[in-house]
């Protein structure tokens, strides 16, 4: 529960959610299991009624396409010596849960996609640490052009933000980004699950070619982990120390 909001309306039999419509909730829609438990079923009905009549259109099998590309990744001379497909024994074993979050602004019928990718790597009797990876890339587009012909770009969209995600997830689960608890930022834009702008400390690990990679830490904040955010995508500037 820790990985999502409540309130926020499941497409059935999917790993697609919807969220950032919410009301009422104020700051519980930033945590899972600690939000206000009296508003979410309202908020999970009104969810579903925004996207009742194109349900089938945001259907999107992030699961096998998320397998199918991480094969073809590992495939490539960078990642070939640093993972397997089949787990060796005694070895460490990642295991990675992808879904897909549709996040409604705020007063608009405006929708931003948002690739998720929940990791953790086990050895032995060590669970090990998860890290969720969140990619964005793109303005938000109105729910109406990304459900039109079947959802094409609404797919088209999510394609490449899985494609960017398991890149940085493999780069970062292979040889990690330093963590450096000095490398504040400051940053001011719309995150996951969230449907209006926020302002938030977060830590930064670098970039991954034009992108900035900014970890919001706090493991039950719904959108702590690893943002993968493209050029103009937040506001970001180095934290002022006071």
């Amino acid at each position: 529960m820790s990985d999502l909001p409540l309130g926020v309306h499941r497409i059935p039999d999917s790993d697609v959610v919807v969220s950032g419509y919410q009301g009422g909730g104020g700051i519980g829609l930033l945590f899972g299991v600690v939000g206000m438990l009296v508003q979410s079923s309202v908020n999970a009905e009104a969810g579903s009624g925004k996207v009742r009549n194109v349900e089938d259109d945001l259907r999107f099998d992030v699961r096998a396409k998320a397998i199918e590309m991480t094969s073809a990744v590992m495939a490539g001379d960078q990642f070939r010596t640093a993972f397997t497909l089949t787990p060796q024994p005694g070895g460490p074993t990642m295991t990675v849960s992808p879904y897909v979050v549709l996040t409604f602004v705020k007063k608009t019928e405006d929708v931003r996609p948002y690739v998720v990718l929940k990791t953790k790597v086990a050895t032995g009797g060590d669970s090990g640490k998860t890290i969720k990876y969140f990619c964005c890339e793109g303005k938000a587009l109105p729910l109406a052009s990304l459900t039109e012909n079947n959802g094409a770009l609404l797919k088209e969209v999510l394609t490449a933000e899985l494609d960017t995600a398991v890149n940085v997830m493999l780069l970062d689960r292979s040889q990690p980004f330093p963590r450096n608890d000095d490398a504040r930022l400051d940053v001011n834009g719309l995150l996951p699950f969230v449907g209006k702008p926020l302002k938030w400390r977060g830590y930064d690990l670098g970039s991954y070619k034009d992108y900035r990679l900014v970890e919001f830490r706090g493991g039950m904040m719904v959108f702590g982990g690893v943002n993968i955010v493209e050029p103009g995508g937040l506001e970001i500037t180095p934290a002022v120390k006071k």
